[in-house]
């Protein structure tokens, strides 16, 4: 049985080679699930208010349980706030007020440039400067040396050229030269706004998964101060980030983002999208990935494998990895593993693999995990957004998906919620809730699965 919250004491060696997952029996397998819609898409009555500075959530909430049945929230926007709340949306409106919340993640901190100009200017030990930097996913686990809870927050990280909106110009440390790039790349070569939206330029875009780890005590105001423990990137894409030898020639991916996470049997669990455009023994190396590390006994997962299709054995980071010196390393190859649903694809060349976000959670009475996928596909010619839904008995094998009957457009970053808004990851299927946003609002359709 999955422990969901975490309190474990496992002990953490270097080295560490990912124990294999027994296969999946054919028989033990689940069909792709039958989902009974209970609710048309409604609106979250969860709201923020006007005297607090947080916009509009950009990101689906992370829902955590503390000690003592706090119930904490994270809202990301161009910060990210930690959040206490009473109450449960799903039942009635919750309005969180300025003294609940306070800002627990920046780009960078408060006193230094969001990135650096070049990469002669990035200081030693932070290495990993974005403009970017949001919480995803959270996990609580037990620090059984200090006594006390921690949070482990599983962050996205994105660095890239960028035009600020008082017209200042960030030059990646991870790509060419703005004045390299093509013209219609962005807005010369930037991210930034051109006459009439936002550009971007995915040739100087990289995405950076990394973790923080904050106590859950009365010092820390039960994890709601700014965490400057960025341990670095935890995850690294198939393919590396970058060739700056090769100039524009060189890009490698987009590198990894949007993840998610769950804790089972004493491991914490990371799934990832790769955006690498290789491919590992005849499958697509881009598309939806998973990790794990043992937790150690301060509550802080080690050293992560990638699932190889038989055993977690492919190390993420580049042998050597230095994060002081990640410059030095990111045209280095990462774990050369295959996407979670490559094998799929490849037995239906219809199938689109563009999946954008992958999250799960874990039914302890029926004994199996649920995963809500966000896929961009194609219907009559036209790109749409679609949620579906899997099922598996050992997060890594998967049924079949199952496609919602809903505008998937107004749940992007989908995540699952159980009735009591406590959790994302603890959940009745009986009882089912997926939560997702657009334009800055947050709605939630109920459903029940079989």
């Amino acid at each position: 049985m999955a422990d969901l919250r975490g309190h474990i004491v496992v002990a953490l060696f270097a080295g560490f080679v990912g124990l294999a997952v027994p296969c999946a029996r054919a028989a033990d397998m689940p069909a792709a699930p039958e989902v009974t819609l209970l609710s048309d898409i409604m609106p979250l009555p969860l709201t923020v208010s006007s005297a607090t500075v947080m916009r509009a959530p950009e990101i689906t909430p992370t829902l955590l349980s503390g000690p003592g049945g706090l119930h904490l929230i994270y809202l990301g926007t161009a910060f990210t706030y930690l959040c206490s709340y009473q109450g449960n949306p799903l039942e009635a409106p919750v309005t969180l007020q300025p003294s609940d919340c306070a800002v627990v993640d920046l780009p960078g901190t408060q006193s230094s440039p969001k990135v650096y100009v070049a990469p002669s200017d990035i200081p030693p030990g932070r290495p990993w400067k974005r403009n970017y930097d949001g919480v995803f996913s959270a996990q609580v686990t037990h620090d059984s040396v200090a006594g006390n809870d921690v949070i482990v927050t599983v962050n996205h990280n994105e660095v890239k050229n960028e035009i600020t909106r008082d017209g200042q110009r960030y030059q990646s440390p991870f790509a060419p030269a703005a004045s390299d790039l093509p013209a219609d790349c962005g807005v010369g070569g930037y991210a930034g706004r051109g006459q009439h939206h936002y550009q971007a330029c995915w040739q100087a875009y990289g995405a950076f998964i990394s973790l923080e780890t904050v106590a859950i005590t009365r010092e820390t105001n039960f994890g709601r101060i700014l965490n400057e423990s960025d341990i670095g990137p935890v995850i690294w894409p198939t393919n590396g980030y970058y060739d700056l030898s090769r100039g524009v020639q060189g890009e490698l991916s987009d590198g990894v983002r949007h993840p998610s996470s769950i804790i089972s049997g004493g491991y914490f669990y990371i799934f990832y999208l790769d955006t690498s455009k290789a491919r590992i023994g005849g499958l697509s190396a881009s598309g939806t990935k998973v990790a794990r590390a043992q937790i150690s006994a301060r509550g802080i997962p080690g050293s992560f494998f990638a699932w190889d299709g038989h055993a977690f054995a492919a190390s993420e980071l580049p042998r050597g990895f230095d994060a002081k010196n990640m410059i030095n390393f990111i045209a280095r190859p990462g774990p050369q593993v295959s996407s979670l649903f490559a094998a799929e694809a490849a037995r239906d060349p219809g199938y689109d693999l563009q999946s954008t976000h992958f999250s799960v959670g874990y039914d302890a009475h029926r004994h199996i995990y649920v995963g809500v996928e966000e896929v961009v596909a194609k219907e009559e010619g036209e790109r749409g957004r679609n949620i579906a839904l899997r099922l598996s008995p050992d997060l890594v094998h998967w049924s079949a998906r199952t496609v919602l009957d809903v505008e998937g457009k107004l749940l992007t970053y989908p995540k699952l919620s159980n009735a009591a808004f406590t959790s994302n990851n603890d959940l009745d299927l009986d009882n089912l809730y997926v939560v997702g946003r657009a334009h800055g609002e947050l709605n939630y359709v109920h459903l029940k699965v079989r």
